[in-house]
């Protein structure tokens, strides 16, 4: 715990008496509350004041926040300092009244000089060096020289035998420590008052571990030296007063000991040794997302999006809402109704100007449903006392019976609406829970089980035709890699082969121009014995040189020709063969995008329940359905709903996501693996809408023109063709 001007502090309790939905100020890296936002203003501004000291390491001028980093940075360093010196250390240390920077300097000349028990070092036995333990130390108290008994070691670390040793037959391969980490230990594992000349005193776990007295002897205790200006009267009252407050404190130094201590203190005890484990531990991430604080290292995070709420219905119907739509679309084969969209069942729930069509098909379709479950049936059958069937003409009196029954009594007070035909009146809140219900009553009917047992079936095997072909995927690049090897070290011998073939040509070459050479030289000498006697020789030279370099000059052309045709007949053909391996890769990776789509449409079309994909920081669920171009967002309360439309507030969201917490990092993970169809789910419906009111404006402007009434469009213009 950070100290505040050489004391620690102690972080405030948690109220007692909080409420669970009261709202309140807190911290965040001490997770303090307050109910006054003055009071907490005031201690934000403490811990951001540079009045803290880093308790560890000693660091002064930093804020809470810093001196809380570096005490966890130090406390880390100090898990380094070596085992066997920790006691001997904390002997020395306790009651020792001298300032850190002396202390430090007193034990790393201490043991710089002498050894301590289980230290390993190097000691000379029978004339060459051998590792050993120390096991004893024997000190002569005569000239307090200092005797080691040792346990000679192999190469394996095991004993082989004991002896005593001098120091001068030991040494040490390299310094234990260092006087910044001595220092640090000393610091982590005791403390010493505010003033000066305080005695420092090691922890109490630390004095139980290594047996240190927690009281201090008689000898070592400071006597107090009375005044010279105090007269004897008041010099013996004064003595006789400290003496009785030395006897007391004493009793309660003893008392703590053994076990005595108040209620309180052992608390504070408490809560500063788990505090200061916390530290003593590094952090693994991820961890709970409200413990997780931002450091300079991290990645700057995009500010999160605020959500839109421009819905039509009360924001606390949404949860309704998107249930009844998600079953209606999931189990429209088994209720032999369309599918219908979250805006066009909106609009309809607050439709009151007439009948909307989607909610009296909904109401039939649910209503058929429910009633297929037996009881059900027959409860209702005997309560209405006449014809049985349900009819699409009748629906408004059905749904009254329905809601008479016995377990449906809490509409009892809008069915008088509902059989005056006046279903368009209620409110849009009745008309969502009187859907909700008929939905609850779905799901015990057989229809719908049966729906559900077909769909699981369905997914499990698309599901297993997906894991068949990324197995046979991988099968296949299997194969490719070991084919490619192949080449390759077909090639490598290929390339052998060809060089001894070149260097045969090479000499064959070699042996037809030394024939061709033979050839001139003979026509030139039958050519200089027909000449007349008065050629010179050097003229016979010069033409031998011409004739040579008109030899050389053609071949070189010939042979440039020949490898600039076979350069262009092997570029051709490796052209042509990347095109032709290009065009197949390109074939066969449009097939498994294909089979990959096909596949999970097919897993999409036969879900049986839509789960959310995850929870951010402040426990937000967020939903995302694959017939709905939006992304919504729940709150923890479930009474508060949102939702993102555009793809920029989806970038910005998913940016804003720190993946150092357990929820925001699997968040992050889900919405990396949908976030291709959620994107696109977000542009289609961009397109979508801008379309219908193209669409809608271009009807409006025709019934001006030919004046005529306008054509239905939109929630009114429903139709169910799935109707049975």
């Amino acid at each position: 715990m950070p100290l505040l001007k050489r004391r620690p502090y102690t972080v405030m309790k948690p109220p007692k008496d909080l409420k669970p939905n009261e709202e309140v100020f807190q911290v965040r890296f001490t997770k303090e509350i307050f109910r006054d936002y003055q009071d907490y203003l005031s201690c934000m501004n403490l811990y951001r004041r540079r009045v803290w000291t880093c308790k560890v390491s000693g660091k002064s001028n930093l804020t809470y926040e810093e001196a809380v980093v570096s005490e966890r940075k130090a406390t880390e360093k100090v898990q380094q300092f070596p085992k066997e010196f920790m006691g001997p250390v904390l002997h020395l240390v306790q009651f020792s009244r001298l300032r850190i920077d002396e202390l430090v300097d007193r034990l790393y000349k201490n043991f710089k000089e002498t050894f301590v028990v289980g230290e390993v070092v190097v000691g000379v036995r029978e004339a060459s060096p051998c590792m050993c333990r120390i096991l004893k130390v024997l000190e002569d108290e005569k000239d307090g020289s200092h005797q080691y008994e040792v346990a000679w070691l192999d190469d394996d670390n095991r004993r082989i035998g004991t002896s005593k040793e001098s120091a001068d037959n030991l040494k040490r391969k390299k310094v234990p420590f260092s006087r910044a980490l001595l220092k640090a230990f000393v610091r982590e594992s005791a403390s010493s008052g505010p003033s000066r000349n305080s005695p420092w005193s090691v922890h109490d776990k630390h004095a139980r571990k290594y047996k240190i007295a927690l009281v201090a002897p008689e000898q070592i205790k400071p006597k107090e030296t009375p005044s010279k200006r105090t007269p004897p009267s008041e010099r013996g009252r004064r003595n006789e007063v400290d003496e009785t407050k030395r006897q007391a404190n004493s009793q309660r130094k003893r008392k703590q000991t053994e076990g005595g201590t108040t209620e309180k203190k052992g608390d504070k005890k408490r809560q500063h040794v788990e505090k200061k484990a916390i530290f003593q531990q590094p952090i693994q991430y991820p961890i709970e997302d409200s413990q997780v604080k931002p450091s300079p290292e991290d990645p700057q995070l995009a500010d999160r999006p605020v959500p839109s709420t421009d819905f039509i219905l009360p924001m606390e119907c949404m949860g309704d809402l998107l249930m009844v739509w998600d079953f209606c679309c999931l189990f429209s084969k088994a209720l032999h109704l369309s599918p219908l969209t979250i805006e066009e069942l909106e609009k309809s729930l607050d439709y009151m100007e007439g009948e909307a069509p989607l909610l009296i098909e909904m109401n039939f379709a649910l209503l058929r449903v429910a009633l297929t479950d037996p009881i059900r049936r027959e409860e209702f059958c005997h309560k209405r006392k006449r014809r049985i069937e349900i009819m699409m003409v009748n629906w408004q009196d059905d749904l009254c019976d329905f809601l008479e029954l016995p377990n449906q009594r809490k509409f009892t007070a809008h069915v008088p609406t509902i059989r005056q035909g006046l279903y368009r009146q209620l409110d849009a809140s009745v008309k969502l829970k009187i859907l909700t219900e008929l939905v609850g009553c779905c799901l015990s009917s057989n229809a719908i089980r049966t729906q559900i047992d077909e769909n699981i079936e369905e997914h499990q095997l698309a599901a297993a035709s997906k894991r068949e072909a990324e197995v046979e995927e991988l099968k296949a690049k299997k194969e490719e890699q070991e084919i490619l090897k192949r080449q390759r070290t077909g090639n490598t011998n290929g390339l052998t082969l060809e060089n001894g073939d070149q260097e045969g040509k090479n000499l064959e070459n070699g042996r037809e121009d030394r024939d061709l050479e033979g050839d001139n030289t003979s026509l030139l000498k039958e050519e200089s014995h027909h000449q007349s006697a008065s050629v010179s020789r050097s003229r016979h030279m010069l033409l031998k040189e011409k004739v040579a370099a008109k030899l050389a000059l053609e071949k070189e052309k010939e042979r440039q020709r020949s490898e600039e045709q076979k350069k262009l007949q092997e570029k051709r053909k490796e052209q042509a063969e990347a095109l032709a391996q290009r065009k197949l890769q390109e074939h066969k990776l449009a097939e498994k995008l294909k089979k990959q789509e096909y596949l999970e449409r097919e897993m999409e079309k036969h879900y049986i329940r839509t789960m959310p994909l995850g929870k951010d920081r402040f426990h937000n669920r967020f939903w995302f359905f694959f017939r709905e171009g939006r992304l919504f967002v729940e709150s923890d309360d479930c009474k508060r709903w949102g939702y993102y439309s555009a793809k920029e507030e989806l970038d910005a969201l998913f940016n804003s996501l720190n993946v150092k917490g357990i929820r925001e990092k699997a968040l992050h993970k889900q919405m990396e693996t949908v976030y291709g169809k959620i994107s696109t789910a977000l542009q289609k419906r961009s397109k979508e809408l801008a379309q219908r009111y193209a669409v809608e404006e271009a009807s409006v402007r025709r019934s001006e023109r030919v004046r005529t009434a306008p054509r239905l469009t939109g929630f009114l213009a429903y139709v169910n063709r799935l109707r049975a």
